[in-house]
């Protein structure tokens, strides 16, 4: 059977994800489903499971590789654009989004964020994404925090989006709705350590002064 997802999907980071997050994330994997940890039927199964995590790796991993594989993931948007089915164009546009932006090109890329956002209103990803992207262009931060926010009320229980949305709200100085969103977080994933080292600089951001 054919593995349709993508490569970001199997490393489990999104498209517009660091080479540190896309290392640490591939660091974690192995760890986790390294084919020596499982017998039987399971070790077959997770040894298929860690050639595609290795190779979504290498691929990811190669700044070249990488960018020839966006250009293809984005190569199919036009055709997809033809779907009558909003989230699946909504896909391809972020796709082709996150490829321009992995490029540099910013506004270009703005383009198809907002593209995809208009195909699929409901689609939390889509916000969250493009709220990460504007957070990282100039003047941008007033409209990421809208997109980021929405991305959180439509998608409530997810722990990413949480400390994405801590994280940029904290930037704005708006600590109050920073640790809400924090807090919300590591009820999610209790002991968490990304989520309770946050917690903890947002504690020292707030005393240093502060208000949300």
């Amino acid at each position: 059977m054919t593995d349709r997802r993508t490569f970001y999907e199997i490393l489990e980071v999104e498209p517009l994800a660091s080479s540190d997050q896309i290392r640490a994330a591939f660091r974690r994997l192995a760890r986790e489903r390294h084919p020596d940890r499982f017998q039987g039927a399971a070790r077959a199964a997770a040894e298929l499971e860690f050639q595609a995590i290795t190779e979504a790796y290498n691929v990811l991993s190669d700044a070249n590789q990488r960018g020839r594989y966006d250009q293809s993931e984005a190569a199919s948007v036009r055709k997809t654009q033809q779907l009558t089915n909003p989230r699946e164009v909504a896909r391809a546009l972020l796709a082709k989004a996150a490829g321009l932006a992995n490029a540099g090109q910013a506004g270009e890329a703005r383009e198809y964020f907002a593209q995809a956002v208009a195909h699929d209103p409901e689609n939390a990803k889509a916000h969250h994404l493009y709220g990460l992207f504007l957070s990282k262009q100039a003047g941008g931060i007033e409209e990421a925090l809208r997109q980021i926010d929405q991305a959180v009320k439509l998608e409530q229980n997810d722990v990413r989006i949480l400390l994405d949305a801590s994280k940029l709200f904290a930037r704005a100085k708006m600590f109050a709705r920073a640790t809400r969103f924090a807090q919300q977080a590591l009820q999610l994933s209790p002991g968490d350590p990304a989520v309770e080292a946050w917690l903890e600089q947002l504690r020292s951001s707030m005393a240093a002064g502060g208000n949300g």
